[in-house]
């Protein structure tokens, strides 16, 4: 057992957390670790789908489409990924750090460059446009094994960057409409695939299964020791041992482990860290030949986990990663003059205004003091528009004109006594008379 590890968790709350083993204080039990928080990152806007963790690298990918990748060297955030238009369904990155594999809801299956991180390959329609779910590495990185919404297992030559083979699960009536636990053992002669009460062992050379071990509950993944020794968590809270060395009808060893769901587990220098759908994180010490799990630490993060992966420490020498809280800035406090202490702001009151038709005007006196307190708009005065002036050429046309002139003002008149508000319809200018209006006149007035 090591304590050189860090438990690094993804979170339906948009947290990357992270935990190492430390000594317990002095008045617990001298053999008992505790897992002490090491850090709190909060970048994706959304839950955090997948992690994956190899080497100094540590990657996160969220249903906002993006992928976080984190140096633990500096343990500073190294860069950002905005290839996918999806939810980052998987990460895997190659056992010899060259390639960091990416499946999304999008369809695509990406291969970025550690280092420069630029995309170097782009498979568009992976599995017929469907979503990628599950993605292995091979650990001679020249193969990669590929789950996705079409029920097609896809096996990828590396090197040249394409699929070598296919093979269609529709008709694996064990594995259910959905094929789970896509692993590849230490030394890569077996994967395993996990279907609704059953986990399939195949063996890479002929491609058919070798062990297909039945569990009282659901597998919701799995972690290999070696190249014989598996344990796959289960729904009911428990952890089944299966090992190739046993007979084919042989069941698996159940060990109880949590209350709730065994989220996510990973093996690492003899050390196995499981988490629980309910937030509970525990380390066991592993004893191959025992078959036994021994728990030395647990702690609880109150938060949903989805996925969990673990960081070899030894390979940073002496400098060891130091406890890091989120530092939240107060805002500074408002001076007050000698012993003066700052007074609550005063509440702020409402203004209504309301208007009323067919008001009666007031005095301008009145008007004056209401319009400080609540402004009103002030109503604009219409001008009367003068009729144009003719020529007095007869009686008639100037008792018209007198006639027309008293209806504008009157008009004008209607609409003061109702403080301007009315408007008022245009007139139609009257025409001139014509000159045979004008001798009709003229003859009339001979006779």
């Amino acid at each position: 057992m090591s304590r050189d590890i860090e438990i690094i968790v993804g979170t339906y709350e948009e947290y990357l957390l992270g935990y190492q083993l430390s000594d317990s204080p002095e008045d617990a039990a001298p053999a008992k670790l505790q897992l002490k928080h090491t850090f709190a990152d909060r970048s994706h806007a959304g839950s955090i789908k997948s992690v994956a963790v190899q080497g100094p690298w540590v990657a996160s990918g969220g249903s906002d489409d993006r992928i976080f990748v984190y140096d633990m060297r500096t343990r500073k955030q190294s860069q950002i990924l905005l290839s996918h238009a999806g939810t980052v369904n998987t990460l895997q990155f190659s056992p010899d750090l060259t390639h960091l594999l990416s499946g999304s809801a999008d369809g695509h299956m990406i291969a970025t460059r550690v280092g420069s991180w630029t995309t170097e390959g782009d498979w568009r329609k992976a599995h017929a446009g469907q979503a990628v779910t599950h993605i292995s590495c091979h650990p001679s990185s020249k193969l990669a094994l590929s789950l996705g919404g079409d029920q097609v297992l896809n096996t990828w030559n590396l090197v040249k960057g394409r699929v070598a083979y296919k093979t269609n699960l529709k008709s694996k009536t064990t594995l259910g409409s959905q094929p789970d636990c896509l692993s590849w053992s230490t030394q890569g002669d077996h994967f395993t695939l996990s279907g609704p009460l059953c986990l399939e062992i195949w063996d890479i050379k002929n491609a058919h299964v070798v062990r297909r071990s039945k569990t009282p509950a659901k597998p919701i993944c799995v972690a290999w020791l070696d190249g014989n020794e598996l344990l796959a968590g289960l729904e009911n809270g428990s952890i089944a041992w299966i090992s190739l060395k046993d007979e084919e009808d042989a069941p698996p060893t159940i060990i109880s482990a949590h209350e709730a769901r065994v989220k996510a587990m990973a093996y690492l220098n003899e050390t196995l860290a499981t988490v629980s759908s309910a937030g509970e994180i525990k380390v066991w010490s592993v004893d191959l030949e025992k078959r036994e799990l021994e728990e030395i630490a647990s702690t609880n993060m109150d938060c949903r986990p989805t996925g969990l992966g673990l960081l070899d420490l030894s390979q940073f020498g002496n400098a060891r990663p130091v406890e890091q809280r989120i530092k939240v800035e107060k805002k500074p406090k408002a001076k007050t003059e000698g012993h003066q202490t700052a007074k609550p702001a005063a509440p702020r009151g409402f203004v209504t205004i309301e208007y009323e038709q067919d008001e009666p005007q007031q005095p301008e006196e009145e008007v004056e003091e209401e319009a400080v307190t609540t402004p009103k708009p002030k109503p604009k005065k219409k001008v009367a528009k003068k009729a144009p002036q003719e020529p007095e050429e007869s009686s008639e046309e100037s008792h018209s004109s007198d006639e027309e002139s008293e209806d504008i003002f009157d008009s004008d008149s209607d609409g003061s006594s109702d403080g301007g508000r009315r408007k008022k319809r245009p007139t139609k200018r009257k025409q001139p008379p014509t000159p045979s209006a004008k001798r009709k006149v003229k003859q009339q007035k001979k006779k």
